[in-house]
């Protein structure tokens, strides 16, 4: 299965930011582009099949599925797997992470176009694969789900199959979209509609509730990996990683960074999310101090805890004593 693109990104308001410096951004679109955004006329086919897309997929989409799960793999806690199943295996992006991550896994690599060493069978028709047996201790499904002709509730109900028939009891489910707000916004209606059937959220999320960015229309959650590829400095995505059951996050002052900090008028802000719902963490440049300077240089999808901070009607306001530390 293809996957979809990223393209150029949005802040937390939805609002697209400019490619950096040295992005392509400008060049005439691909085949496989165009045929996977705008129109997306591809989506459904076999598009694979075609050896000119296929390259073209090898070269330009593929490398963001491995930044993304390189990212992923470094920022979870995972245990290494024997056994690891990708779902929507494309041109092998993920298995390849998944492999150099872990060289002694065995991998079965799943697709509606066969490849080498890859079973072919349509993931949307059975919770089971046709020709794939046992069960697995992670399975990877990268840019699968925007792509199946299924609505939310169907590709719910499809996730929590896997993780139910093809998942070991302490095995780790990974599903990583595009960070479009249309498709984040649809792996987040995914992720409620999976804590509703008993799904546990590992990460990104610290609150087991209700996604507090579905509230607004225009918000949704991504992060972002350092890439070079294309001339990109970085690859926004947006991810999910699930088990069949964990222990909630009990911090209250513990919060994941989900957006770029936003400079302005003598103040720094930012949105965080914990496991008391998305906030909006504003400090004055005036308080400015050593025991909070990492917000300075905090990364979106970050982890931190923040203690000694007042909370504000529109969110939490950082002084000079306000510690942030690292997770």
């Amino acid at each position: 299965m293809g996957s979809r693109p990223a393209l150029p990104a949005a802040d937390h308001r939805g609002r697209a930011w400019e490619p950096s410096q040295g992005s392509h951004h400008n060049r005439p679109s691909s085949r496989i582009h165009r045929g996977l955004t705008g129109a997306r006329e591809l989506v459904g086919t076999a598009y694979l099949e075609d050896g000119d897309l296929r390259r073209e997929y090898d070269n330009e989409i593929a490398p963001r599925t491995t930044a993304a799960l390189q990212w992923i793999f470094a920022a979870t806690a995972l245990s290494r797997p024997r056994h690891a199943l990708d779902l929507g295996a494309g041109t092998g992006a993920a298995g390849r992470a998944v492999c150099a991550q872990w060289p002694d896994v065995e991998l079965v690599a799943v697709d509606k176009v066969a490849g080498p060493g890859v079973v072919r069978a349509d993931v949307a028709r059975a919770l089971r694969p046709a020709g794939v047996a046992g069960q697995f201790d992670l399975i990877v499904a990268a840019h699968l789900l925007n792509e199946l002709s299924l609505d939310l509730d169907g590709r719910a109900r499809l996730v929590a199959g896997w993780c139910r028939e093809l998942l070991e009891p302490d095995g780790t489910c990974i599903l990583v979209e595009p960070a479009l707000r249309e498709t984040s916004r649809g792996l987040l209606g995914v992720r409620d509609r999976l804590r509703a059937a008993g799904v546990f959220v590992v990460a990104p999320c610290l609150l087991q509730g209700p996604c507090p960015a579905l509230a607004r229309e225009r918000d949704f959650c991504h992060m972002s990996a350092a890439a070079v590829a294309q001339g990109r400095s970085r690859v926004d995505f947006s991810y999910l990683v699930l088990r069949k059951q964990g222990v909630p996050c009990a911090d209250t002052s513990r919060y994941r960074i989900v957006s770029d900090p936003m400079k302005d008028k003598g103040r720094l802000r930012l949105f965080a999310c914990g496991p008391a719902g998305r906030l909006l963490v504003t400090r004055l440049d005036r308080d400015r101090s050593p025991a909070n300077q990492i917000l300075d240089e905090i990364e979106r999808g970050i982890v931190v805890r923040i203690t000694g901070v007042a909370a504000q009607p529109d969110g939490l306001r950082c002084g000079r004593d306000t510690a942030v530390e690292r997770v």
